[in-house]
């Protein structure tokens, strides 16, 4: 457990930060600018600060009490790659180890950190040679080799493309798990943080305004309160059980509250249970069951909620939709503009239909 209740300044940002981070992946997440690096560096030490700070019954930060960086086995993995060029990815795995080791025991052996991120066939390469998501894979292997008690990792995503993050979300999703390493992931990208974050912060102007479970934080994240416009992209976490796999159509076949769900997917995931994140401008809506259209996916469902954004162009109102289920029900989110809700007439208690592509469905985490 990460406490936290700390303030500083940086330039023009006030930082003002009080919470509990738990076990697993937390996701930090905001608009650029918000200062997200700036409290990552100051839960590292990096970023002076006032306040306090504990990690589990260690404190880091208090009246005269200030934990260094080298001493809270902090990993840190930046945005940009920090490798140092002229080792190889061996010799820079081993850089992190040698270190940790004239300080503390080695309980996570480099073969381990090689084998969990499938570096056996760098090592011998210099990072220069290296792709982007091989790069970052590195980056993240040398911080978990210098022993950290916990992991902080500043968009390390960022500039690769998609299949390139297909290749590192897995590895990352193993890190608290498998090596019961707890992590804080600052990102700005919704599916990535409903594949692989457990607890999600969101921050505006220097202050944490929403903090709890991923599909809690992510279902509401458009209604922020104080906020002229929504901080991050609205849209819906949804709980899915894997029903079947059509291989020679990619085409992965899910359950939803009960209802049928296609997503395209290149292999079967191996596990029973996944969390797709739906943006809520790829929901349309409808009065009733569509017939021969491409649209793969239609889920039913009654309006529980009708508003119109605060601060949104174009009119646009979010409609929240309840897909019942004996156990589990669900809510999604649709964005449709104001005109089109007047000509539907829609209103709370309606039953409708919401309308999503498989192909808008972000791949799940396999």
């Amino acid at each position: 457990m990460l406490a936290l209740d700390i303030q500083t300044r940086v330039g023009d940002l006030s930082l003002q930060v009080t919470a509990e981070v738990g076990d697993g992946v937390s996701a930090l997440f905001g608009p650029s600018g918000c200062g997200k690096t700036t409290l990552l560096r100051a839960i590292a030490g990096l970023t002076p600060c006032n306040g306090e700070m504990r990690f589990n019954q260690t404190i880091w930060q208090g009246p005269n009490v200030f934990v260094p960086l080298h001493e809270r086995r902090v990993g840190y993995v930046f945005q940009d790659d920090r490798l140092f060029p002229h080792l190889t990815v061996g010799e820079n795995l081993s850089y992190g180890l040698e270190r940790a080791a004239k300080k503390v025991p080695i309980e996570l052996p480099m073969t381990e950190v090689v084998d969990h991120f499938d570096l056996e066939p760098l090592l011998h390469r210099y990072p220069s040679t290296l792709s982007g998501g091989e790069s970052r894979r590195v980056n993240i292997g040398r911080a978990l080799c210098s022993q950290p008690k916990l992991l902080l990792l500043d968009e390390p995503l960022t500039g690769l493309d998609g299949r390139r993050k297909a290749e590192i979300i897995p590895y990352l999703a193993t890190v608290a798990k498998d090596l019961n390493i707890p992590a804080v992931y600052v990102s700005h990208i919704n599916d990535e943080i409903a594949q692989l974050c457990d607890q999600m912060m969101v921050m505006a102007e220097g202050t944490l305004i929403d903090h709890g479970p991923t599909d809690s934080v992510l279902n509401r994240l458009w209604q922020t309160q104080g906020q002229e416009q929504p901080v991050g992209e609205p849209g819906s976490l949804l709980n899915a059980q894997v029903s079947g796999f059509d291989d020679a159509k990619a085409m992965l076949h899910l359950s939803v509250a009960g209802q049928a769900l296609q997503v395209i997917c290149p292999v079967l995931p191996q596990v029973d249970r996944l969390r797709l994140f739906i943006a809520a401008a790829d929901v349309a809506i409808g009065l009733d069951k569509p017939s021969r259209l491409s649209i793969r996916n239609t889920l039913s469902g009654t309006i529980t909620q009708l508003r119109p954004l605060s601060g949104a162009k174009f009119g646009l109102v979010a409609v929240d939709i309840e897909l019942p289920a004996i156990d589990n029900p669900q809510t999604i989110v649709a964005h449709i503009s104001a005109a089109a809700c007047e000509d539907l007439g829609l209103s709370r208690g309606m039953p409708v239909y919401a309308l999503i592509k498989s192909a808008r469905i972000t791949t799940p985490l396999i």
